[in-house]
């Protein structure tokens, strides 16, 4: 059985952890997912991983991927407009940081409507109600468990760019560049 923590929701890790949130969602009588991921996770095949869940089990879901780094309010307003549009009920985040933020940033003003300039969520805000639920699947700092199965070498070189213009980079603890991580995307896959 897969290791969880439950924090605001959900958020399953190691091998396989996937598989667990058909049961999940089952047992707690969701009808429709709403999926957020970015784009590069959608065209490398990690969404799909989730996906393949959903449509193994019968459960609906709708993807919305208008997700950019540092997500901007006009990307979770959208994402609200979609979220209301797609009539879904809970909310699967993949990815990192920038589909995590825009899927709280969606789960909490769908609960509480009074903040939907955004805008005023910011610092510590008391909301009347918890956030629409949201399963988190991250895929820790980008890079996938199983990269060698999705990634072709020929994508490292947009991938390490990516990376290393992520808005988050200057924050980690060692200074990188970008031969520095296509080096570290190299020795996965």
């Amino acid at each position: 059985m897969a290791n969880r923590f439950v924090l605001n929701e959900t958020s399953y890790h190691e091998a396989g952890a996937i598989a667990e949130i058909a049961t999940e969602v089952i047992g707690r009588g969701f009808k429709k997912a709403f999926v957020c991921s970015d784009p590069d996770l959608i065209k490398f095949g990690v969404t799909k991983k989730v996906t393949d869940v959903l449509d193994n089990t019968g459960l609906a879901y709708e993807i919305y991927s208008n997700i950019k780094p540092n997500p901007t309010i006009e990307n979770v307003q959208s994402g609200i407009a979609a979220f209301k549009a797609a009539e879904a009920d809970y909310i699967i985040a993949i990815g990192g940081g920038s589909s995590m933020d825009t899927a709280k940033g969606v789960g909490i003003v769908i609960a509480n409507p009074d903040f939907a300039d955004i805008r005023s969520l910011e610092g510590v805000t008391p909301t009347r109600n918890k956030s629409v639920p949201i399963f988190a699947v991250p895929t820790t700092a980008g890079i996938p468990a199983d990269l060698k199965d999705i990634v072709k070498p020929e994508d490292i070189p947009f991938l390490a760019q990516s990376a290393y213009d992520d808005a988050c980079r200057p924050g980690n603890p060692k200074e990188t560049s970008v031969e520095d991580i296509t080096k570290l995307y190299e020795s996965l896959i």
